[in-house]
């Protein structure tokens, strides 16, 4: 990782195709590098550079302090700010060789005691989130077992995702399934967080079939990931 300071502002990398304005907004869409964007707590925006498609994606706070605070956050050194730690778990997971989008270039820019923080990583190609694909069609007993085996894959590298849902799981063209959004989450010894983990991802399988009654999930799906999971051992 290479990290250059200049002002207020310091961005970390590992490409040499990188430029700071690829964080601008108003420099992406001058030179018509932006393809898309996709709105949340904010815009994430999709852009191609160098013949390859990125999503920059701004850090947020969520709940009732987001909306007093959206995104200025406590600066206690780089290598304790959101952007840094994700970049810097992309980059281990990139190396355990699980199915992550890679990081490219994050950037966190100092405002008095507080910051603000972006993250640029590689757009998966062809790639949908799981309720998306649900939503649209049923999926098979294999890819259920693909998603089980793919997370304990996770697991069994001590990865701990904050937030595993239905929408953080990826299916892309060639049913290769991945997971994204690593925002607060790191590698950590063994534990009871596997278990609550997966508690996490099928209440949300279940909130989404009670938004969309139509949605393409039963709990026999449920079982079918769980088998995958366990085929791990």
């Amino acid at each position: 990782m290479k990290i250059n300071k200049l002002n207020k502002q310091t961005c970390f990398f590992n490409d040499d195709t990188f430029s700071a304005s690829l964080f601008e907004h108003d420099y992406l869409q001058a030179n018509n590098l932006i393809t898309g964007s996709s709105v949340g707590r904010g815009t994430t925006w999709f852009f191609q550079h160098q013949q390859k498609k990125y999503v920059l994606r701004h850090y947020y706070r969520g709940g009732l302090i987001g909306r007093i605070n959206p995104d200025n956050f406590l600066y206690c050194g780089l290598k304790n700010t959101r952007a840094y730690k994700e970049f810097s778990l992309l980059e281990k997971m990139s190396q355990l060789g699980l199915p992550i989008p890679l990081p490219y270039a994050g950037r966190i820019t100092k405002k008095a005691l507080f910051y603000q923080a972006d993250l640029i990583i590689e757009l998966i190609e062809g790639a949908e989130d799981l309720v998306a694909v649900l939503s649209r069609q049923v999926i098979s007993e294999l890819q259920w077992l693909e998603i089980g085996r793919v997370i304990r894959l996770f697991h069994d590298n001590n990865i701990y995702h904050s937030d595993m849902n239905s929408h953080n799981i990826m299916l892309d063209n060639s049913d290769k399934v991945w997971l994204i959004d690593f925002d607060k989450c790191e590698q950590r010894k063994n534990g009871g967080w596997k278990h609550q983990t997966l508690e996490r991802l099928l209440r949300s399988f279940r909130k989404e079939k009670n938004i969309n009654n139509t949605l393409n999930w039963q709990e026999t799906d449920w079982m079918t990931l769980m088998q995958g999971y366990q085929s791990q051992s």
